[in-house]
């Protein structure tokens, strides 16, 4: 049996035992009730532990399970339906709740009962009126499968206190740490909280364009086109199809609590402004902390993973065209970490066998923006690779930091590649013309950008804050007009000569020596291939970089009784899009989808000749 693949797309839909009182959902009228908050409330009194969508309807009505001030019992809210014929919910009026950190959390699906399981939904923000897709207030909730967007025909743009999904605290709206008042002594925190396999997306399906498109907004104004700026524009604004401010906002006032909240084998792609930003908000004891695995990132105006105050933990995850847009912001990269606004809670973080492309831009205004920022705090990176980003890793701008990184692969730092943003904000092709040798030279094109943050570097530590980078054991491939020069002299002409493997004095740096220098050949440079910038087999810097082949190519497992042949694999991240096919043949023949197929597994029936199954791309 063939046991290479490529990749699977999964529907597991979350559900209590069988045993539950459950109650059904049709906007027909087949089911137990016609919309879902009536079946909410019902559960009240007729015990119901399960609310099951049986049909694809749009079910335009806010959402409240339990209740703000005294929680409540635990439900599961799913559907029968999988992928594009899952329910769809919009907020149909603006709503505000209170948390420890602001009196006007706005969202049209509210979570107050600890231990609730929502699953296999889509789960629309509605900017016209002002209002994000889920708030959870609730400790131990699950959300599975589910799509988090905006809905279409909308005009507005969300802020930034609004994201598609919010954690929250419960506490007085204040933001202070007050105790015995906020946050409420003994109250409702989202620690334990799992979001598992959903893809959060930062534009309405409706949007065009969907990409920057044209000549970007600095070369004689937008000239093909009012949304010309895609994603990275606002809809509201007419210079483009953004509206989502962010995928993830979590904000708490630590009480001694230590809060975590995962998120795994999630997508999030194609938002204007931040990813996931989890905040630890006053000088509390406690911590706040954010663990992402085995998620995709793309596509995003400034950071797709930062911890204010907040310790953030990322493993076995993909980071693609991370701070895209121009901003003001300077603690940014595609994971980083800041101390928070009152200078406590200076965070720590760690990354592991994770994959960097084309993170930092000529468009954004920092040259020191790139795969991680310790800007203040400590992280530590291991076994992760860094290919065509404006720097690879930066410590000490916003004051103390370190930044260790070990065992990593460093290539093409200083470039972008297709198709990332250029200088003007537009989609890089492979016809543009700034493109040499199918690399675009981000660290001198975006020079009118980036003012006094002009340096790009492999290891970055340009400002003169006491932060310190630690490496061991790494390999740096080439740097794109490679300026060697000594820190003085390249402070003391004030001139930007190309990108350097070092930014800052020599005892910023410990473990110098060693760095070894090669050039690593990669067998496949498409992040989303199941053998995203694997080494080849000759490739110098063997052991080092991510080795996500056993996290997009798993296994498929077979066994055999009498004449029947069950085939399964590993759940696999929503992100990952494939199906079970079969051929008599490897070559030469036509693969077709195998039928039956059910939560990663099928029976077939053993008949004449061979047959060979593989994970496919459909």
């Amino acid at each position: 049996m063939k046991k290479t693949l490529w990749a699977v797309a999964l529907f597991i839909p979350v559900v209590s035992s069988l045993a539950a009182t459950s109650i059904t959902v049709n906007k027909s009228g087949s089911g137990n009730y016609t919309n879902i908050q009536d079946a909410i409330a019902s559960t009240a009194t007729n015990g119901a532990t399960l609310i099951t969508i049986t049909d694809s309807g749009h079910y335009v009505e806010n959402l409240q399970i339990g209740d703000q001030d005294a929680g409540g019992t635990a439900l599961t809210l799913t559907s029968n339906q999988s992928g594009t014929n899952r329910p769809v919910i919009t907020p149909s009026a603006n709503k505000l709740y209170v948390n420890s950190a602001r009196p006007n959390q706005q969202a049209g699906f509210a979570v107050f009962a600890n231990n609730t399981v929502i699953s296999n939904l889509v789960i629309e923000a509605q900017p016209d009126i002002t209002m994000g897709g889920m708030f959870i207030m609730a400790q131990n909730v699950r959300v599975e499968s589910c799509q988090f967007r905006i809905v279409v025909g909308t005009l507005a743009t969300l802020g930034a206190s609004v994201p598609l999904l919010y954690f929250g605290q419960e506490g007085d709206g204040t933001g202070a740490l007050t105790p015995g008042t906020n946050p409420k002594p003994g109250g409702r925190d989202s620690n334990g909280c799992l979001v598992r396999n959903s893809e959060f997306i930062g534009t309405a399906s409706d949007s065009v364009p969907y990409e920057p498109v044209g000549l970007g907004r600095d070369s004689g104004g937008i000239v093909d086109g009012s949304m010309a700026y895609g994603y990275l524009g606002q809809r509201s604004a007419g210079d483009g199809t953004g509206q989502g401010s962010g995928y993830v906002r979590m904000d708490h006032v630590t009480d001694g609590q230590d809060v975590f909240v995962t998120f795994e084998g999630c997508w999030f792609h194609h938002d204007r402004d931040y990813g996931i930003f989890p905040t630890d908000n006053k000088n509390g004891a406690g911590s706040v902390n954010v663990v992402v695995k085995k998620c995709r990132f793309d596509a995003q105006g400034k950071f797709q993973v930062r911890g204010r105050g907040a310790n953030v933990f990322v493993e076995s995850s993909v980071f693609t065209r991370a701070n895209q847009v121009r901003n003001n912001d300077n603690e940014n990269s595609a994971v980083a970490v800041n101390a928070n606004n009152d200078g406590f809670h200076v965070p720590t973080g760690s990354v592991s066998n994770c994959l960097f492309v084309n993170c930092g831009s000529a468009d954004a205004q920092t040259a020191y923006y790139g795969g991680v920022n310790a800007h203040r705090g400590s992280i530590a990176v291991t076994r992760s690779t860094f290919v065509d980003c404006m720097s690879g890793v930066t410590a000490g701008r916003g004051g103390v930091a370190t930044l260790s990184v070990s065992n990593s692969i460093f290539h093409q730092i200083g470039d972008n590649v297709v198709p990332a943003i250029d200088a003007n904000g537009a989609t890089l092709t492979n016809g543009s013309p700034d493109l040499i040798g199918g690399l675009y030279p981000a660290w001198t094109n975006g020079l009118p950008n980036f003012g006094a943050t002009k340096w790009s570097a492999v290891f970055n530590r340009f400002t003169d804050a006491p932060a310190q980078i630690i490496i061991d054991n790494c390999m740096v491939g080439t740097i794109d007009s490679e300026d060697s020069r000594t820190w003085d002299q390249a402070l003391l002409d004030g001139t930007v000569l190309g990108c350097r493997l070092y930014a800052g004095y020599d005892t910023n740096f410990v473990g110098t020596n060693t760095v070894i220098r090669g050039t690593p050949v990669f067998a496949n440079t498409d992040p989303d291939a199941p053998n995203a910038y694997q080494l080849t087999a000759g490739s110098p810097g063997q052991g080092l970089g991510a080795d996500l082949a056993p996290l997009l190519s798993p296994q498929l497992v077979t066994s055999v009784s009498g004449n029947q042949l069950t085939i399964s694999w590993a759940p696999l991240p929503i992100w990952i899009n494939g199906i079970l096919k079969s051929a008599p043949a490897v070559n030469g023949a036509a693969w077709a989808p195998v039928a039956g197929v059910t939560n990663n597994s099928v029976t077939i029936t053993i008949g004449a000749g061979n047959q060979y199954y593989a994970l496919l791309k459909p």
